[in-house]
């Protein structure tokens, strides 16, 4: 099937000059923005602020600043939004500052923690360098280390390299060695095509063969279409086939609908098969025992999540029986195609508990615990957790008077 798509030339063409502001800042300005634009579609769009506030409301409310210098250009991002939405690797960077600088034909971000020490990002590099060509088109980006050496992402990528068709900015991505990478390990498209809507969002994005058409990937899937409301969220996605025909996703779902609250953070998603039928979230009830019992249950349940927030490795000891077993199913297979068990061990948790939060951001300041007892019986114990970031089911052993996290099972809050 060949491309016939919509879309303005002078729109995309815009937004390949990356510029990270939804409209003009004044010299030595700050603004304040409660959320970032969602992207899941590519690096190439603009990273932009979205839902403006005063600083006064900042002060009351998870947000970011934009800082810009005497020549209106973005220098700095700051973020104090501890980030209690699941994070996407298009779309944040999960630290604490970002720092952007300017050279010709270049933009060079860098990243920082909470003590303004340099750190990787959410995409696991030190720093992002994108070329701009003369005319402003963003044409490529370039993932290097702490010693400025390249270096590939999590997803396996080293550079992105992008060009004009029509009206469409075709990606490609490839590793250190200069062999082609799929969009990410787990979302199996090749080179790709991106389409803007007219109020410059990424709007769809189509897997391509080698001369351009659109083709479903292995799971049947040819595209994937993002809608936003006046405000800039992102309220809605879905997935279609090569026929533009809705099409079910490798997770069971056509379609979904994202919910926010009043200050715009995400709340979360209504799932729908291809009937438009909703697909139902079943949680067990609780089988309740002895209430004191149940209470020091759920406190050292909720005491493993303080300890990586609080970066107390002695609470996580405290917590944790050293013979953990700690397991989740990566999203994606392993370079060598296998899906196995990722294992988190009790050494690494400790080690955790030292580093993980130094961002800052990572839990909001006042965290978000569903826990639920599912049963207890004498000196062993069933907990379900939902956090701000993870949905986990963990065992609990009573020895010598203390409960402890033996068996752990997890995954992301999506």
């Amino acid at each position: 099937m060949t491309m016939i798509l919509k879309g303005s030339w002078l729109i995309w063409l815009l937004l390949g000059m990356i510029v990270f502001s939804p409209h003009q800042a004044n010299a030595n300005e700050e603004k304040y923005y409660a959320s970032l634009r969602y992207n899941h579609v590519s690096l190439h769009a603009e990273t932009k602020g979205i839902l403006p506030i005063s600083p006064q409301q900042a002060a009351k409310q998870p947000h970011y600043v934009f800082k810009y210098n005497e020549a209106e250009k973005l220098v700095e991002i700051i973020n104090n939004t501890y980030q209690n939405a699941k994070l996407h690797p298009l779309t944040h960077f999960a630290v604490k500052r970002v720092k952007i600088d300017y050279s010709t034909g270049k933009k060079t971000l860098t990243f920082y923690d909470i003590n303004n020490k340099r750190m990787p990002n959410i995409r696991g590099v030190f720093k992002e360098v994108y070329r701009i060509d003369d005319t402003g088109f963003v044409e490529q980006l370039n993932f290097y280390d702490a010693d400025d050496k390249a270096m590939e992402s999590r997803w396996n990528i080293a550079e992105y390299r992008w060009r004009k068709h029509n009206n469409l900015v075709i990606e490609q991505r490839f590793n250190t060695a200069g062999v082609k990478q799929p969009l990410s390990p787990y979302f199996p498209f090749n080179d790709t095509a991106i389409e803007y809507d007219d109020a410059g969002n990424p709007y769809r994005h189509f897997n391509l063969d080698k001369a351009l058409n659109i083709v479903n990937n292995k799971d049947g899937i040819a595209y994937y279409e993002d809608t936003y409301n006046e405000q800039g969220l992102h309220i809605k996605y879905a997935y279609y086939d090569q026929n533009y025909q809705l099409t079910l996703n490798a997770w069971g779902f056509a379609y979904a609908i994202k919910h926010y609250d009043s200050q715009g953070q995400y709340t979360g998603r209504t799932k729908y098969d291809l009937q438009s039928e909703k697909i139902p979230n079943l949680f067990p009830k609780a089988v309740l025992n002895d209430k004191k019992e149940i209470e020091a249950i759920k406190q050292v349940s909720i005491d493993y999540l303080n300890a990586l927030k609080q970066l107390d490795p002695k609470l996580m000891k405290s917590v944790m029986h050293p013979d953990l077993s700690k397991h989740t199913v990566p999203p994606f297979p392993a370079p060598n195609g296998e899906v196995s068990l990722r294992e988190t061990t009790y050494q690494r948790m400790i080690e955790h508990a030292t580093y993980w939060n130094r961002s800052g951001i990572r839990f909001p300041p006042i965290m978000t615990n569903q826990v639920t007892v599912l049963d207890q019986h004498n000196n062993i114990a069933t907990v379900k957790m939902v956090s701000d970031n993870w949905i986990e089911y963990l065992h609990l052993v009573k020895l010598k008077g203390k409960w402890q996290i033996k068996n752990l099972l997890w995954d992301y809050n999506r």
